[in-house]
């Protein structure tokens, strides 16, 4: 499985790319649990100072991603 969430840690700079452009970086189950994990990660990191988000592609993020939802209760997909 590709990582869609990428993260790099130097000089006191978390950086967290969503990496998911064919669909927007629409937030799939695998996007929202990578970038949990690393923004743990990143916090647990005590030489953190600072922790940035970007993307690749040209949208940030779109959203939840609807074409997994498909009528789903928001709990069953992990958003409360």
């Amino acid at each position: 499985m590709t990582e869609l969430v990428h993260l790099d840690i130097a000089a006191g700079l978390a950086t967290i790319t969503l990496d998911s452009p064919d669909n927007r970086n629409a937030l799939s189950a695998q996007l929202r649990r990578e970038l949990r994990g690393h923004l743990a990660t990143a916090i647990a990191d005590d030489t953190v100072r600072v922790i940035v988000l970007t993307h690749t592609g040209s949208v940030f993020c779109s959203g939840m991603d609807l074409k997994e939802a498909r009528g789903a209760e928001a709990g069953d997909q992990g958003v409360t």
